[in-house]
């Protein structure tokens, strides 16, 4: 069994269901754009950014 192309897993729901082409404005919506740490802590994240290829500025590194 081969990994998909593209991993949604980190993807939030907007982006998700925007890959429909009749729901594609919700990218505009997503609103995971930074990661969120739980407070408190180190390296322990609350909710992770979207991974959707949608968002230019979600590239690591910039």
């Amino acid at each position: 069994m081969t990994a998909p192309a593209t991993d949604s897993s980190a993807w939030s729901a907007e982006c998700i269901v925007a890959q429909r082409p009749e729901y594609k404005e919700l990218h505009d919506d997503c609103r995971q754009t930074t990661d969120i740490p739980l407070p408190g802590t180190t390296g322990i994240l609350l909710q992770p950014r979207c991974g959707c290829a949608c968002h230019p500025f979600n590239t690591p590194g910039i």
